[in-house]
């Protein structure tokens, strides 16, 4: 019976991958670790992301009906592969669960010398959050309180 009132009480999220976006200069980011954000309003979401050159369009969030995750990964010049594995709120938790493989292609020595920061932007309903937990791989990596300025 606690069993499935605990399974009851997790709401999985809709979510939809946000791409054509990078990382700004000004990025607050953890030095070699992941970092989580959470926006509820486009102009803190245009503070640390911006459209990439390469995207004739990127992916618009809409702040009336959503929230946007991001997640930023350290530099690396062998970017690994990313993908959401599932996203789900629990008494004001949220949780997103990605997965992350090592990029294992063949590549170009002249290459390897290009770094680039791997990031995922995902855009799920607006939710009512006061904590956010990051897990890797099934490992927890980060946790962040909601702020009251927020």
């Amino acid at each position: 019976m606690l069993v499935s009132l605990f399974t009851w009480a997790q709401v999985t999220l809709k979510h939809r991958l946000l791409n054509g976006y990078q990382l700004t200069s000004e990025a607050p980011i953890n030095k070699g670790k992941p970092t989580l954000f959470v926006f509820e309003q486009a102009e803190t979401f245009d503070q640390v992301f911006k459209a990439t050159a390469a995207s004739k369009r990127a992916d618009a969030p809409n702040f009336g009906k959503e929230m946007v995750i991001g997640i930023a990964l350290p530099s690396t010049n062998k970017p690994p592969k990313l993908s959401v594995s599932r996203i789900f709120v629990n008494d004001s938790t949220l949780t997103v669960r990605y997965i992350r493989m090592a990029d294992t292609t063949q590549t170009n020595p002249a290459q390897s010398s290009t770094t680039t920061q791997p990031t995922l932007v995902v855009a799920i309903p607006k939710q009512t959050v006061l904590k956010t937990r990051l897990i890797e791989n099934g490992k927890l990596i980060q946790t962040l309180q909601k702020r009251e300025s927020d």
